[in-house]
C-alpha cells in the first residue's frame, strides 16, 4: 500500500531519531565500559608492581630460609582480594593460585582472558633478578556485570525516551502537516470549481508564505478564467450580433432582388431597389473590412513612430469638415504647442480619431459643436474628442465599446453604421498601451479621451 507523505516523513524522522539516540546510548555505554577496563588495567599494573616489589624485599630478608612458605602466604593473602598469583622457578611452577583454564601471557606483557564467563587481567614479569616468574591475575568480571547493568539502564531509558519521542514527534508533525492538509482540501475544492475558498495565511513561516502564494495564484487563475469566460461570452455575443446584423441586409437584398426579378416594376422602382441593394451590400462590405481591421490589430504589434499632434488633428478636422457642415455642426481644434509629438501608429490613430469624430458629429443636433484637441499631462499627451450632442446614460457607457452595440439602433442603421467603430477604437487604444475613457451625460454631450506617450 502506498504510504502518504505524512507517514513517510514520520517514519523516516522517527527512524533517524531512534538510530542516533540508541546509537548514542550504546556508544556512551561502550565508551564507559572501555574506560573502566583501562582504569582497571592501570590499577592492576600498580598493584602488580607493588606486590612484586614487596615479594622481592621479603625474599631478600629470608636469607637461607625456604621461600615456598612466602609464596603460599602471598597467594593466600591476595586470593582473598580476588588476585591470583603463580610463581615459577627454573622453568617449573612452584606455586599457583590461578583458576583452571587461565594461561600465563608472555613474559613482560599485560593481557586479558575470559574463563567460565569471568574476565581476568593477567600480568607476567620477572622477579628477584630473574630467579622467579611472577604471574598476576585479577578477576574484573564485576566490571562486565556493571556494564550489563548500565546497558539495561540505557536500554530502559532508550525505550522510554523513544516512546515519548515517537508520541511528541507524531503530534509535532501532525501539527506541522495540518496547514498542508488544509491546503490540499482547498486545492481539491478549487479543482472542483469552487473558487471562493482560500488557504489560511495565518503565521509568518514558510507554510504561511506558501499559502499566500497559493492564494495569489488562485486569484490570478480565477481572474484569468473570468476573463476567458467574459471573452468567450463577448465572442458569442459578437457572433450572435454579427449574424443578426448580416441577416437584416441579406434579407433586404434578397427581397429586393426577388422583387426586381419577379414583379412588374417601373424604372424608378428598379433604381430605388438597386440603390437599396448597393447600400446594404456596401454596409456588409464595411462590416467585413472592419472585422478584418480588428483582427489585424489584435494579431500584429504596432511600431510606434513620433507624430506631430497638430498634423494628426488637422487631418482629422479636414476629413470631416464637409460632412460636419452638411449636418450644421462646427468642428474646432484645440492644439497644444506646435511641436507637440506623440508615439503611435499614424494610420491607426487617424482611424481612431476619425471614428470618434464621426460619432460626435452624428450625436450633435443642428448648430452643434465638436472639439478635437490635445493637452499635456506630465510626460504624456491626452487626445480627446468632445461634442455637445445628445449624450449617453451610464448604462450605455458600460456597453459602448462592445461590437455591434448601438445607442440608437434605428439611426445608426439608417446612416449606414456598422456598430463596430468604437470597438475598433478600443482595440487601437489597447494596441498603444492605453484605453478609451468616456465622460457623458444625457443632453449634455460626450467626451472621449486617450492618453498616449510623448
Amino acid at each position: 500500500m502506498k504510504m502518504k507523505f505524512f507517514e513517510r516523513t514520520y517514519l523516516l524522522t522517527l527512524l533517524l531519531f531512534l538510530l542516533f539516540l540508541n546509537g548514542g546510548f550504546l556508544t556512551l555505554a561502550l565508551y564507559t565500559h572501555g574506560q573502566s577496563i583501562e582504569s582497571a588495567e592501570q590499577v592492576c599494573l600498580s598493584e602488580e608492581y607493588t606486590l612484586r616489589s614487596a615479594f622481592e624485599r621479603d625474599v631478600a630478608s629470608l636469607e637461607e630460609s625456604s621461600d615456598y612458605l612466602l609464596q603460599v602466604t602471598y597467594g593466600t593473602f591476595y586470593r582473598a582480594k580476588g588476585i591470583y598469583l603463580s610463581f615459577e622457578a627454573d622453568g617449573r611452577i612452584t606455586y599457583s593460585e590461578l583458576p583452571g583454564g587461565l594461561e600465563a601471557p608472555p613474559t613482560g606483557t599485560l593481557g586479558q582472558q575470559t574463563v567460565d564467563g569471568k574476565r581476568y587481567i593477567l600480568i607476567r614479569r620477572e622477579a628477584c633478578d630473574g630467579a622467579y616468574l611472577l604471574t598476576y591475575a585479577k578477576d574484573v568480571s564485576s566490571l562486565d556485570k556493571e556494564f550489563r547493568q548500565l546497558f539495561f539502564v540505557f536500554l530502559g531509558v532508550s525505550l522510554v525516551a523513544s516512546t515519548v519521542l515517537a508520541g511528541c514527534l507524531y503530534l509535532a508533525l501532525r501539527r506541522l502537516y495540518t496547514p498542508l492538509q488544509k491546503l490540499k482540501t482547498v486545492t481539491v475544492q478549487i479543482s472542483q470549481g469552487d473558487f471562493s475558498v482560500r488557504a489560511n495565511e495565518a503565521g509568518d513561516d514558510e507554510l504561511a508564505e506558501l499559502a499566500k502564494e497559493f492564494n495569489r495564484m488562485a486569484d490570478r487563475v480565477h481572474g484569468q478564467m473570468q476573463e476567458l469566460k467574459a471573452t468567450a461570452d463577448q465572442k458569442q455575443r459578437m457572433l450572435d450580433d454579427l449574424a443578426h446584423e448580416m441577416r437584416t441586409p441579406l434579407t433586404g437584398i434578397h427581397g429586393y432582388a426577388e422583387y426586381i426579378c419577379t414583379a412588374n416594376v417601373t424604372e424608378e422602382e428598379r433604381m430605388e431597389s438597386a440603390q437599396y441593394i448597393m447600400r446594404e451590400a456596401m454596409r456588409l462590405k464595411n462590416i467585413g473590412e472592419t472585422l478584418l481591421d480588428a483582427a489585424f490589430i489584435r494579431e500584429h504589434k504596432i511600431k510606434p513612430l513620433p507624430l506631430l499632434v497638430r498634423d494628426l488633428l488637422s487631418r482629422t478636422q479636414e476629413h470631416h469638415l464637409r460632412h460636419a457642415e452638411a449636418q450644421g455642426v462646427e468642428i474646432t481644434l484645440s492644439l497644444p504647442d506646435s511641436e507637440a509629438r506623440i508615439l503611435g501608429d499614424p494610420i491607426l490613430l487617424e482611424l481612431l480619431l476619425s471614428n470618434l469624430t464621426e460619432n460626435a458629429i452624428k450625436a450633435c443636433r443642428k448648430d452643434g459643436r465638436v472639439e478635437i484637441g490635445a493637452r499635456r499631462e506630465g510626460d504624456r499627451m491626452r487626445l480627446y474628442v468632445k461634442d455637445n450632442g445628445i449624450g449617453m446614460t451610464q448604462e450605455q457607457l458600460t456597453h459602448v465599446t462592445e461590437p455591434f452595440y448601438r445607442t440608437d439602433k434605428a439611426r445608426s442603421r439608417r446612416e449606414g453604421g456598422t456598430g463596430l467603430g468604437l470597438a475598433l477604437c478600443a482595440l487601437i487604444a489597447t494596441a498603444h498601451g492605453s484605453r478609451l475613457e468616456f465622460s457623458s451625460a444625457v443632453n449634455d454631450g460626450t467626451t472621449v479621451w486617450l492618453l498616449l506617450d510623448t
